[in-house]
């Protein structure tokens, strides 16, 4: 039973383990449920998504949640943007995805309802939608262009929380606007042994540097789907990752890339993080002249 607590009462952050949600998009429409709160006297209409159990990412509980909701599999799942929905009251973020919706293999749970940008507009403008998670999501969508070609490169780390994030955020900055951007995953974020969304380190080196941080996001997992899109991956350190690969995803250990950096407890960020500066560099002249 859901306990009512006065505004005067409340003298707590409430400690929330996460949520992820996806922008499902087929033929430039987007897949939304409609369902009742408790304690509000009116079905809505939202964006589907989740609270993230436990050992589950953020990208995890949005994916699982979306299916659930609306019984629909979807493609590749890209980042969006992060949300603190109720500052003051909790640490809860949301992870927000975006992807291509494929084909529905399950009864869903609630109503859904598939709705074009001025439906959107129209539902927002008539009080159908509500609720600031999906007031946020639908606005940012509503003024945006998504991109749903497959990424240049996906980096790969243990927890995707230090090498990996960096050189995906500054490879993303050498080749804004002129390859697909990088993406990366850890091959064991759902652990999620870190504090935050990126090791800080990585977060003071970009300082160092002059470089803007871009988004941020919570550290993903890298899975099985990951590794058959095709797209080209490059773990970190094979050392320290071949073993991993060969153990979880063995018929891929062999066709991805190692690096050669080495994680903090045998070398330190400040030999790291340039070294891996130097390898995104390389990689991007690589590509860039490929493509010339």
């Amino acid at each position: 039973m859901t306990k009512l607590i006065a505004r005067s009462d409340f003298h707590h952050i409430i400690d929330h383990p996460g949520s992820g949600t996806v922008l499902g998009i087929k033929e430039d429409k987007v897949l939304l449920v409609y369902l009742e709160r408790p304690g509000f006297p009116f079905k809505t209409y939202e964006v589907p998504g989740g609270v993230c159990d436990l050992g589950e990412t953020h990208e995890q509980a949005a994916r699982r949640e979306f299916w659930e909701e609306t019984g629909y599999e979807l493609g590749y799942t890209f980042h969006f943007q992060s949300i603190k929905p109720s500052v003051g009251y909790s640490n809860e973020m949301i992870s927000v995805f975006y992807a291509e919706v494929l084909e529905q293999t399950s009864v869903p749970e609630h109503e859904i309802e598939w709705l074009s940008k001025p439906q959107v507009k129209e539902f927002i403008k008539e009080g159908k939608i509500i609720d600031s998670q999906s007031l946020a999501v639908l606005s940012h969508w509503l003024s945006s262009d998504l991109n749903f070609q497959l990424p240049s490169v996906m980096f790969v780390c243990t927890g995707n929380y230090y090498r990996s994030r960096f050189c995906e955020i500054y490879f993303n900055l050498l080749t804004e606007g002129k390859l697909p951007l990088a993406d990366s995953k850890g091959l064991l974020a759902y652990m999620k042994s870190n504090e935050g969304m990126v090791s800080p380190h990585t977060l003071h080196y970009l300082e160092s540097e002059g470089l803007p941080l871009g988004k941020m996001k919570f550290p993903e997992q890298i899975e099985q789907r990951h590794l058959e899109t095709g797209v080209r991956v490059i773990a970190m350190d094979e050392e320290e990752h071949r073993p991993m690969m060969e153990k979880d995803y063995p018929e891929f250990a062999n066709s991805i890339e190692y690096w050669q950096v080495h994680d903090i407890d045998f070398t330190e960020p400040v030999d790291a993080l340039p070294a891996l500066k130097n390898q995104v560099e390389l990689l991007v002249k690589e590509l860039l002249g490929s493509k010339n």
